[in-house]
């Protein structure tokens, strides 16, 4: 579950992932379309529907709009990496990211308690480029490269995605609310 990009950087993003993959041959997280995730992907439990699902989110979009969270400015700047495991375009974090966070995990917690599991790890709200399956070594000399694309973007949020999981294994756009 996470925010869409503008078309514009959307494609940028997509360059970035062919590059990584022409270069070091990775493809992990490829298979969604380049987005910032939310809340971290989950297993709907039987209890749980998909209409359970959206409707909590249309809830949580609700909530959110009428604290004034969204529409919410998004701003890239740049790249980043966490240690060697995940190369992403850095989304510039802030009060507004934080709150945006919490009210959806707010509702869906009281909402559909135990779907989400608790990390204890702050939320660093980022688009990932590759993940996992970059090799040792990769990342300094892919951060070099991706610098010099001097990525700066920023767009409003105004909603969000849910990502589904098909039973092919790749992941379908449930829905935007």
């Amino acid at each position: 579950m996470g925010i869409s990009l503008p078309s514009d950087l959307e494609d940028v993003i997509e360059g970035c992932r062919s590059w990584m993959e022409g270069a070091y041959g990775c493809k992990s997280g490829h298979g969604t379309p380049p987005h910032i995730t939310l809340l971290a992907p989950f297993a709907l439990p039987p209890e749980y529907t998909e209409p359970d699902l959206l409707t909590c989110c249309a809830e949580a979009v609700k909530a959110s709009s009428e604290k004034g969270l969204l529409p919410l400015l998004v701003s890239v700047d740049g790249f980043g990496s966490f240690a060697e495991r995940t190369l992403f375009a850095h989304v510039v974090d802030s009060d507004g990211w934080q709150n945006l966070y919490g009210s959806f995990v707010r509702t869906f917690q009281a909402r559909m308690p135990g779907l989400l599991k608790k990390t204890g790890r702050r939320f660093y709200p980022h688009i990932s480029i590759a993940n996992r399956d970059i090799p040792a070594g990769a990342m300094d000399e892919a951060l070099r490269h991706f610098s010099r694309l001097g990525l700066h973007a920023s767009f409003d949020a105004t909603g969000i995605t849910i990502f589904s999981r098909t039973k092919t294994g790749g992941w379908t756009a449930l829905g935007g609310i």
